[in-house]
């Protein structure tokens, strides 16, 4: 056995075969205050549009594909008491882009929201337990 043999075999041992593929995601990350959404498991850069949302661009898209991977929103538990969407429970990611265009009525917010954020997120996607919330 070579030496890339055995780099072959040493990576395919700390690295099994039976890893779950991707799926895209929204979850709550309560350590950071933030829900965060993935589409595509990509190199990505974070573009932050506001102290609440950023957005995560592919850094290598294909031509025919969206470069808009995922976002993140930051602030959930206060943003969830000042506008009712409760702590306790799981949250509507589109509740949430609802408050953030209602709380800042910036044009550019707005077409971010509604043209990239909006359409990352499937049926699937667009409830997020709150887990650990205080």
């Amino acid at each position: 056995m070579d030496s890339r043999d055995e780099l072959v075999a040493s990576i395919r041992e700390m690295f099994p075969t039976d890893a779950r593929e991707f799926r895209p995601c929204a979850f709550f990350d309560s350590r950071l205050d933030c829900i965060r959404v993935f589409t595509r498991d990509c190199s990505s850069t974070e573009e932050r549009i506001n102290d609440r949302l950023t957005v995560l661009v592919d850094n290598y898209p294909a031509p025919d594909a969206n470069k808009f991977v995922g976002f993140t929103i930051k602030g959930v538990r206060h943003f969830c008491q000042e506008y009712g969407l409760g702590l306790k429970t799981s949250v509507r990611v589109t509740a949430l882009l609802d408050a953030l265009i209602a709380s800042y009525p910036d044009a550019i917010l707005e077409v971010v929201v509604n043209h990239i954020a909006r359409p990352l997120i499937d049926e699937n996607m667009d409830e997020v337990e709150l887990t650990d919330a205080a």
